[in-house]
């Protein structure tokens, strides 16, 4: 039988990432719209985040899964798909601000996939001691 190891400090790590994340970046693409006088809620924002990361749920769950290449596909196809949520549902908003409406959705979704990147090296990783 093999111990199984685990290490408290990643869900806490996690939580704060989530957290944070859901937080300050929400609130960073808020003063990025009002600035391009874009009209939009701070408070929508934060609930179109909240809704975007729900993928990394059953993708936590997949990534008990035993496959390197598996969970990478899983961690993946999770952070495609919360940002194309993202960039979908902000797009026909943000294209009011201008010539830039193209960058910051892009800016939008690159972010959504590197922290599917930073999950699935930090978080979906499971490793089993002898």
């Amino acid at each position: 039988m093999k111990d199984w190891n685990y290490d408290i400090n990643l869900v806490t790590w996690s939580a704060g990432l989530f957290y944070g994340y859901v937080t300050i970046v929400p609130l960073g693409l808020y003063l990025l719209l009002k600035y391009f006088s874009v009209p939009s809620g701070l408070v929508q924002l934060w609930c179109l985040y909240g809704y975007s990361l729900f993928v990394f749920i059953p993708a936590s769950c997949l990534s008990v899964v035993p496959v390197e290449i598996f969970r990478w596909v899983v961690a993946g196809i999770a952070g495609f798909m919360s940002a194309t949520f993202l960039a979908l549902n902000l797009r026909t908003h943000i294209k009011s601000a201008g010539e830039s409406w193209f960058l910051i959705v892009a800016g939008i979704f690159l972010l959504q996939l590197a922290l599917a990147v930073i999950l699935k090296l930090y978080f979906f990783t499971i490793t089993v001691g002898n």
